[in-house]
């Protein structure tokens, strides 16, 4: 009965606040805009202070004053429970009195300060504290190991090679074992030492909800982009602050308030696990169909036809500005590849990668006379007939070994050797802990401990994917330059015949794109220990080896080699581009190979290569190739997408006309054009 007192005097101060706040929220009026004279406004505010001044006062006596009836109606004494010092009194008496004297006055005050809540630390058993430590741990460990990384593979589904379905057991038996040995290291633990500990692990998984649903606006993507993170110093200090503020509570309490600190830590505990499991469900029914059961696996990856061959390598981000500095170090960069033309004036069509390498595969692109751009416009592109259909048609052999092409995988599947569904994947459970961990961490860590854990979405692939299996089937392709050079030099290409007319081969490195993992041998090192100008020799290695294998193999002179990237320099955090220049390099069939790459300038590139790639294939085109354009003036289009890194959405597409060198930016022009890009990215 007295606590629904209590609970009675609480609803209301509860209710009068909500009434008071209520009351002044409406009489907020919308803002005008107007010109007040500065005296007159000077005696406006005072006015207006004085007026809020006292009807504060009269709300304040008024709440006063019911409350105190409020309490007279009840009968309840506001003073009772207070502490009231005692009297002053004389020790007197032998030894023993002053002793019991002592006694008595030290178990007064300590049950006095037991009755103001500062409470002795609670002596536990072990089983009692093991119990407790266990679902702290649990909780700690599941939202870090198991929920936090399951739900970061389900939302990216379609970007990776795996699926949560191939991840999870080791990361639940990761989670199970982590779970058990930090138990037992907080159990070992008494007193007040184990109340803090709890606490502490508890605090930690809460702190850790609490970044990833309120303080992870702006954080970077894991696009392998350089971050400048003095740029999110004050989101930096506005994590700290909360991290620090969630601890330091969770260990106030717990050392003043034992019992409520355990309380309060069980459940916290349930609750973190059901929010977290209900969270992980609703992101893995959400993304469910995103990867589908197609993958795009290196089947034929190895294989050229004796026949006739047309091989486009993609190098990623390799600009023409790139190569100009690789052959201004080494003017013997391109000696392997005789007969080919290097395309200096370059242009792509669009950018980023996720529309750039639709378009080089299909030959479609962004039409400019939509209303706006969307993913199904990507889908159809697919659909339509494009350049895969044009090499099946003319009986090519078809590899097509690149990311994403997520909207065309169900149309890839019939007409491709290597696009369909992968069996018994194997993954690696040490490695797949540790970089899914590290995802997660990325994720739920303050921001000023997020750059240790800053990773890239093809780390996952890498790390994920078994590196013992041995079956190009049961094998996703994974963009790795490094490890493609070393099957490149250890299994080698070799002849098949597979395609009637011959083979097409679309390979998609990462070419110049950070982050900086390969050296100039083609060997991979850690982040921090190469460079962009030895990355892009390393680049040139990968596919000088391609071309000398097919020299081996007496295949090179039939096969027509396109090198290019799906996009030159870009920063996607700027809606105005610098001039951006993907490499372009050509060497068509029958090519004298004896004389060396010859450079020329005419106005080409992307818009120019499904025509190149459909004449190769032995079809006809009506537009021209790139060995057709001649060195009249151009006006080349190109399709710029505005990126927001604060929400992480493309917002617009926007027109610019380049009428010179792709090279020289005073020759590109904003055409003023621009179209919502409502893809989803």
């Amino acid at each position: 009965m007295r606590r629904a007192k209590y609970l009675l005097v609480s609803a209301f101060d509860v209710a009068s606040v909500a009434v008071m706040v209520g009351g002044a929220w409406l009489a907020l009026a919308e803002p005008a805009a107007a010109y007040v004279d500065p005296s007159v406004m000077t005696y406006t505010i005072q006015a207006l202070a004085g007026v809020a001044v006292a009807l504060s006062a009269v709300l304040g006596v008024v709440w006063r004053r019911a409350r105190r009836w409020l309490l007279r109606a009840l009968r309840i004494d506001e003073n009772a429970g207070k502490v009231v010092e005692g009297d002053v009194s004389l020790i007197s008496g032998d030894d023993a009195q002053r002793r019991g004297q002592l006694s008595k006055a030290d178990d007064a005050a300590r049950d006095e300060r037991s009755r103001q809540g500062v409470e002795q630390p609670q002596r536990l058993p072990w089983g009692a504290r093991f119990v407790l430590a266990l679902l702290a741990s649990v909780t700690l460990c599941f939202m870090t190991i198991v929920s936090a990384p399951l739900e970061i593979v389900a939302s990216n589904a379609s970007n990776l090679s795996f699926s949560p379905a191939n991840v999870w057991l080791p990361l639940v038996a990761t989670a199970v074992l982590a779970s058990l040995v930090l138990a037992f290291a907080i159990s070992a633990a008494r007193g007040r030492a184990f109340d803090v500990l709890l606490a502490v692990v508890v605090g930690l998984a809460l702190a850790q909800l609490v970044q990833a649903l309120l303080l992870n606006g702006g954080l970077p993507a894991a696009d392998g982009q350089p971050v400048a993170w003095d740029d999110y110093t004050k989101i930096t200090l506005g994590s700290a602050a909360a991290w620090l503020a969630i601890i330091a509570a969770s260990v106030v309490l717990a050392v003043r308030k034992p019992s409520a600190s355990k309380g309060v830590s069980v459940v916290t505990s349930f609750l973190l696990v059901l929010t977290s499991a209900v969270s992980l469900g609703a992101t893995v029914a959400a993304h469910a169909h995103d990867g589908g059961e197609l993958a795009v696996t290196e089947d034929g990856l190895m294989d050229v036809s004796d026949k006739s061959n047309v091989i486009v390598f993609v190098l990623d981000t390799f600009d023409t500005s790139h190569l100009n500095e690789v052959l201004a170090s080494d003017p013997d960069a391109l000696s392997e590849m005789g007969g080919f033309t290097y395309f200096t004036n370059s242009m792509a069509s669009m950018i980023p990668t996720r529309y750039a390498i639709p378009y080089l595969v299909t030959g479609h692109m962004f039409d400019p006379f939509e209303s706006e751009f969307t993913r199904p416009q990507i889908h159809s592109w697919f659909e339509e007939s494009n350049l895969i259909d044009t090499a099946v048609s003319r009986g090519y052999s078809v590899g097509i070994y690149a990311d994403p092409i997520t909207e065309g995988m169900d149309k890839l599947s019939g007409q491709t050797v290597n696009v369909h569904k992968l069996e018994n994947l194997a993954t690696d459970p040490v490695d797949t802990v540790k970089v899914l961990v590290k995802c997660a961490l990325y994720r739920n860590l303050p921001w000023g401990l997020k750059s240790s854990f800053r990773f890239y979405t093809d780390d996952l692939n890498r790390e994920v994917v078994s590196k013992t299996i041995s079956t190009p089937s049961s094998t996703p392709y994974v963009i790795d330059d490094p490890s493609y050079y070393k099957k490149l030099t250890g299994t080698k290409l070799s002849i098949d015949d597979s395609g009637a007319t011959g083979s097409y081969r679309f390979i998609h490195l990462n070419g110049s794109h950070s982050p900086y993992v390969m050296n100039e041998n083609a060997e991979a090192v850690p982040e921090g220990e190469s460079s962009l100008a030895q990355q892009n020799v390393g680049s040139i290695k990968i596919v000088s080896e391609y071309i000398r294998q097919l020299k081996d193999l007496g295949v090179y002179d039939q096969s027509t080699i396109l090198i290019t990237a799906d996009h030159g320099n870009w920063w996607s955090a700027e809606n105005t581009p610098d001039a951006t220049s993907p490499i372009l390099l050509v060497k068509p069939a029958g090519a004298d190979s004896s004389k060396p790459a010859q450079a020329s300038d005419v106005p080409t590139g992307h818009l120019d290569l499904a025509a190149t790639l459909t004449e190769s294939f032995g079809a006809q085109s009506d537009d021209p190739t790139v060995f057709e354009v001649g060195e009249e003036p151009r006006t080349r289009y190109f399709y710029w997408t505005d990126h927001s890194e604060a929400d992480k959405i493309d917002h617009w597409i926007r027109e610019w006309a380049v009428n010179g060198n792709a090279l020289d930016f005073s020759t590109w022009r904003y055409t003023g054009r621009f179209w919502p890009a409502n893809t989803g990215y």
